[in-house]
């Protein structure tokens, strides 16, 4: 049952999916196109050099290089992106219809509500997954036009930090949203915490107290660690798609259980 689920919620989502893949890409070929000009500029590194860690943590270092450019100008922003896409689609599925009065014909049907939460949580992780398949192809593809070339297994994996960070926030929406029934409050959470913890990741290096504790924060793996010259480790990747996983299943019984609005 929660396959049929799944399909009809990826089916009743294609377009928002269609245009932030669009989006996603023009991002990245506009500005990969500029690469060229950044390409081994030993000026620009210099420069980047007197600036202050903390500037240097927010625009990146070595941008004359592949791997520094898109880490550093490219994927900074990505954490951000994919969060608020995963926050407003979280709280979409279950607290957004149920406000519309959508939930209505569903939960009329002989469906465990189970059987919903998990398919249309299925559904906002192959939703993510795609984004970040897009944006794996797009970087990789227009790298090789605009010389930029990178390992695609490295290129991969930073992708996927990134995606399955997103995810994390992603069904903390989801799972207030089910909980609460409330879109708004559900959005706020999951988009202010995920940006938040972005933000904190930018100053960690400043703040000691930060930095002690910055292995908590599931950006650090994707901001900070360089994964575009260091690979990436299994492990960030596992704890984000368990946790999210975690989530989905801890609201299934509270979704349940509760007064639901048809």
């Amino acid at each position: 049952m929660w396959l049929e689920v799944w399909a009809q919620t990826m089916k009743d989502s294609r377009r928002s999916v269609l245009w932030w893949a669009v989006g996603i890409t023009l991002y990245t070929v506009t500005l990969l196109a500029f690469f060229p000009l950044l390409k081994g500029n030993s000026a620009l590194a210099d420069l980047m050099q007197t600036l202050p860690q903390s500037l240097r943590a927010l625009a990146g270092d070595n941008l004359g290089t592949p791997a520094g450019y898109v880490g550093g100008k490219l994927l900074s922003l990505m954490p951000v992106l994919l969060t608020i896409f995963a926050a407003l689609q979280g709280s979409a599925l279950i607290a957004g219809h149920e406000e519309r009065g959508w939930l209505e014909f569903p939960l009329a049907q002989p469906l465990p509500r189970g059987a919903l939460l998990l398919g249309r949580g299925a559904a906002l992780l192959t939703m993510l997954l795609a984004l970040g398949t897009v944006l794996f192809l797009s970087i990789w593809l227009a790298g090789q036009v605009f010389q930029a070339p990178l390992p695609a297994g490295r290129l991969l994996g930073a992708a996927a930090l990134h995606t399955l960070g997103a995810w994390l926030f992603g069904a903390l929406a989801f799972a207030v949203g089910a909980a609460t029934g409330r879109s708004g409050l559900a959005a706020g959470v999951g988009a202010g915490l995920g940006i938040g913890l972005v933000v904190l990741q930018s100053v960690a290096a400043q703040v000691p107290l930060l930095g002690d504790v910055a292995w908590l924060n599931p950006w650090k793996y994707a901001l900070s660690d360089l994964p575009l010259e260091r690979g990436v480790s299994p492990t960030p990747l596992l704890v984000c798609l368990l946790l999210g996983a975690a989530l989905v299943w801890i609201a299934a019984p509270v979704f349940g259980n509760r007064d639901v609005r048809g």
